[in-house]
């Protein structure tokens, strides 16, 4: 935790220094530790103050309630059109009782109602990260987007190894050599 808890302050005094808004894709193992979800509200403040361009949230926690915690958040901070990736492993999580993740999601008040609002339409029908990764950088400018990775590097492998598609004519190394500034 504490090494993500440095590259987070580390990329808070780069954006610091940024005077453009900075198209950024957050990548995360939300539901592991909390950590993720402090670091993702910085980056949802951000947003709102312009520095960034949260452009999606990449997930690479498996299970249901990651994408529905996600979804969550950006109804809660006001940014429902940031889209979500879902790990290209969508089955149920291999992580024995509950995490924090599933706890939100599922929050009752004390006459059993559901505290957050949820939609089944949030989560139905996303893309897997992979290819939304593809679709988003494939619009962005050269060199220009940032990837901040806080959890494992499946998605960003899958990306480097796919074939040009319906967004770029270009293979997943390629894609992300011409696209991503860091």
């Amino acid at each position: 935790m504490r090494t993500k808890m440095f590259f987070l302050s580390l990329f808070a005094f780069c954006l610091q220094l940024q005077a453009q808004r900075m198209p950024l894709i957050f990548e995360t193992d939300m539901g592991n530790d909390v950590d993720d979800a402090l670091a993702i509200d910085m980056l949802y403040k951000y947003a709102k103050q312009k520095r960034i361009d949260l452009m999606a949230v990449m997930l690479n926690k498996e299970g249901d309630f990651p994408p529905q915690y996600i979804a969550l958040l950006n109804r809660w901070y006001g940014m429902k059109k940031v889209p979500i990736g879902l790990s290209n492993r969508q089955q149920a999580s291999r992580v024995a009782g509950k995490n924090y993740t599933q706890v939100v999601c599922e929050s009752s008040d004390a006459e059993g109602r559901p505290i957050y609002k949820q939609r089944a339409k949030d989560v139905k029908g996303l893309l897997a990260a992979p290819q939304l990764y593809r679709k988003l950088l494939a619009r962005a400018k050269d060199h220009s987007v940032t990837i901040v990775s806080v959890g494992f590097s499946t998605n960003l492998a899958l990306l480097l190894d796919t074939p040009a598609d319906e967004y770029s004519p270009l293979n997943g190394r390629e894609l992300v050599a011409q696209k991503v500034l860091r």
